[in-house]
C-alpha cells in the first residue's frame, strides 16, 4: 500500500516534504558552493601572491651567489686564466642548476640579453626559438628602463622584475627576471668586455597547484556533504513540519467520505500551517452548518409537506362526505340539503383560508418585497383594536399607550395589520371566555425601537409549549390532547386503568373551542422577520400569555 500511494523511488519525489528538503539541500550546495568559490579564490591569490614574493626573493638571493661563481669560471684563475670556461656554460653550471635543485617548481632558466633574445645555457635558443616565451614585453621595457637609471658601471646586480602570467596551455605561471651585469669575454683571452644579461626564472607553481587541488578536494567533499546532510537532516525535519498537512488530508478524506464531525485542531501557533488548519475547521464547521440546516429544511419541508396534506385532506374529506349525503337522498330534503350545503360551504372557507395562509407563508419565504411606507404605529394598533372589540362580546380589550404622540415606522400597514390581528384574534381564542377575560395592549417606544404587546389572562401556554409556539401547523390543543393520550396509555399499562385529565389546561375542554389552521402565529413571525424586527412570547400556566413584537428604528424601505 505504501508502494501505491508514493512509496516507489519515483512517488517519493512527489510527495511535497522530499522536494522540499531536495530545495533546501539544493539552496545550502550553492551558498557553500559560493562561499567555497570565494574562499578558494582568495586562498589561491594569496598562495600565489606570497609563493611569488617568496620565490622572487630567494631567486635574487641565489642569483647573486651564483653571480661571483660565474665571473671565477669565466675568467679563471688570476694567474694563468687556467680553468676559465665559456659564459654559457658558466651560467648554466653556476645560476640555472642551483636555481632549478633548490626550486624543483622552476621549469627554466634563460639569460636574455636587453631585447629579449636567449644568449644562455647552450643549446637554448635553438630549442625554444630566438626569444623566451613566457617573457612580457611591457615587463621587459619597465626592466630595461631601470637598468639605464641605474648609475653602477660595475658587475652585479641592477634591477627585478616579477609578474605572473599564462602559458601556451594555458597554465598559470610565475616569471622572475633579474637584470645583471656580467662579463661575456674570458679577459686572459682578450680585453675584458662586461654587458647587461637578464636572468629569466620561470616557476610553475607546482607545490601550490597541489595544495590547492587538495583544497578544492575538501571543498567538493564539504560539497557533497552539504547536500547529502541537508536531505537526511532536512527530509525528517520537514516530515514533522508537515505533520499537520497529512492530519488535514486524512480529516479531509473522511469528510469527503461523509464524516463531517472531523477537525484538524491543531494548536495555533500563528504560524501558516497553523492559520491554514484553523481555516480548515472553520470551513469544515461551515459546511456541517450548512448540511445540518440543509438537512432541517428538508425535514421541515416534508413535515409541511406532511401537515398541509393533511390540513387539507380534512375539509377536501368533509365536503365529499357531504356531497354524499346529498347523493344518498339528502338533496331531496329542502331542510337538510340546505344544512349540507351551509356544512359545505364552511369546510370550504376553512379551505380557502388554509391555502391563502400557505400562499402568504410561500411569499414570505421567497422573500417578496413589502410595501413599506411611514405609518403611524399607535395608530394602526387602535385600528386592530377596534375590530377586536366587536369580536370580544363583554370581555374588555384595552389599549394602552406611553403618552408620547404619534410613533411613526416605515412598515408594510396590511402585513403588520395582519400581524396585529391574529394576536388579537389568538389573545380572544384562548383567553377567558367570561365576563372576567380581557385583552390588554400596549404600544410605545423602546430602546430597539417600537414595541406592541398583547397580553391576555388565560390558562397559559405550557413550558414545553412554547419553544414550539411558531412552528406551521403546531397547536397547543393538538399537543396537550396527545399527552393526555399517552397518559392515559401509560397509565392502563402500568395497570392504573383510567387517568382524569392530567392538569386542567389539558381539558377536553380546551380542545372544543375553534381551532385554526396552526399557521397564524407562524406568519405573523414571518412578517415580524420581513420588517427586521422580534415576536417572541411569555406565558404561565394559569396566569396568561403575552406576545410582543418590536420594530426596529431602522425598519426596511424594501423587502
Amino acid at each position: 500500500m505504501e508502494r501505491a500511494r508514493g512509496g516507489s523511488g519515483q512517488g517519493r519525489w512527489r510527495r511535497l516534504r522530499w522536494r522540499l528538503a531536495l530545495i533546501n539541500a539544493g539552496m545550502l550546495t550553492a551558498i557553500l558552493l559560493v562561499l567555497g568559490v570565494g574562499l578558494n579564490f582568495a586562498i589561491s591569490s594569496v598562495m600565489y601572491a606570497e609563493e611569488l614574493t617568496r620565490f622572487e626573493s630567494e631567486a635574487k638571493a641565489q642569483v647573486e651567489i651564483g653571480q661571483r661563481n660565474y665571473e671565477r669560471l669565466v675568467n679563471g684563475a688570476p694567474a694563468d686564466c687556467a680553468g676559465a670556461i665559456s659564459y654559457q656554460q658558466a651560467f648554466a653550471q653556476e645560476i640555472a642548476a642551483p636555481l632549478q635543485t633548490t626550486f624543483p617548481s622552476i621549469t627554466s632558466v634563460y639569460l636574455l640579453d636587453q631585447s629579449g633574445a636567449v644568449l644562455a645555457p647552450e643549446g637554448a635558443a635553438a630549442a625554444v626559438g630566438d626569444r623566451a616565451p613566457a617573457l612580457q614585453t611591457t615587463a621587459l621595457l619597465k626592466l630595461a628602463a631601470d637598468v639605464r637609471t641605474h648609475p653602477s658601471p660595475g658587475v652585479g646586480f641592477l634591477a627585478a622584475q616579477t609578474y605572473r602570467t599564462s602559458d601556451a596551455g594555458g597554465q598559470r605561471i610565475g616569471v622572475v627576471l633579474i637584470a645583471e651585469r656580467y662579463r661575456t669575454i674570458n679577459r686572459c683571452l682578450r680585453a675584458t668586455n662586461s654587458a647587461v644579461g637578464i636572468v629569466q626564472v620561470i616557476t610553475d607553481f607546482s607545490g601550490i597547484r597541489a595544495t590547492l587541488a587538495r583544497v578544492q578536494l575538501l571543498l567538493l567533499l564539504i560539497l557533497l556533504g552539504g547536500l547529502v546532510v541537508g536531505m537526511a537532516v532536512g527530509e525528517p525535519l520537514l516530515a514533522g513540519a508537515l505533520r499537520p498537512l497529512a492530519r488535514m488530508t486524512q480529516a479531509a478524506r473522511r469528510i469527503a467520505a461523509g464524516d463531517l464531525t472531523q477537525r484538524v485542531r491543531l494548536p495555533h501557533g500563528g504560524d501558516e500551517i497553523g492559520q491554514l488548519a484553523e481555516t480548515f475547521d472553520e470551513m469544515v464547521a461551515r459546511i456541517e452548518q450548512a448540511f445540518a440546516a440543509r438537512h432541517a429544511s428538508e425535514e421541515r419541508v416534508r413535515q409541511f409537506v406532511a401537515d398541509a396534506s393533511h390540513e387539507l385532506r380534512t375539509p377536501l374529506t368533509s365536503i365529499r362526505g357531504y356531497i354524499d349525503v346529498l347523493l344518498r337522498g339528502a338533496k331531496d330534503d329542502p331542510e337538510t340539503a340546505r344544512e349540507v350545503l351551509v356544512a359545505t360551504r364552511r369546510e370550504a372557507e376553512r379551505m380557502s383560508r388554509l391555502v391563502n395562509d400557505l400562499l402568504t407563508l410561500a411569499r414570505l419565504d421567497a422573500g417578496r418585497p413589502l410595501e413599506v411606507r411611514p405609518i403611524d404605529l399607535i395608530a394602526l394598533v387602535g385600528e386592530a383594536v377596534d375590530q377586536a372589540r366587536i369580536l370580544a362580546g363583554e370581555r374588555e380589550v384595552a389599549l394602552r399607550t406611553d403618552g408620547g404622540g404619534r410613533l411613526l415606522v416605515r412598515a408594510d400597514a396590511d402585513r403588520l395589520k395582519q400581524v396585529l390581528l391574529a394576536l388579537l384574534d389568538n389573545a380572544l381564542k384562548y383567553g377567558r371566555s367570561d365576563v372576567g377575560g380581557w385583552v390588554r395592549v400596549r404600544v410605545g417606544r423602546s430602546e430597539r425601537g417600537a414595541f406592541v404587546s398583547v397580553s391576555d389572562n388565560g390558562e397559559g401556554i405550557a413550558a414545553e409549549d412554547v419553544p414550539h409556539i411558531f412552528e406551521r401547523f403546531y397547536r397547543v390543543q393538538r399537543a396537550a390532547q396527545r399527552r393526555i393520550t399517552s397518559a392515559h396509555a401509560a397509565a392502563r399499562q402500568s395497570g392504573l386503568g383510567t387517568l382524569p385529565d392530567v392538569t386542567p389546561h389539558d381539558s377536553v375542554r380546551a380542545t372544543a373551542r375553534r381551532e385554526g389552521s396552526g399557521l397564524g402565529l407562524a406568519i405573523a413571525r414571518a412578517i415580524v422577520s420581513a420588517h427586521g424586527g422580534t415576536l417572541s412570547v411569555q406565558s404561565q400556566l394559569g396566569a396568561g400569555t403575552t406576545f410582543t413584537v418590536e420594530l426596529p428604528p431602522g425598519a426596511p424601505s424594501a423587502g
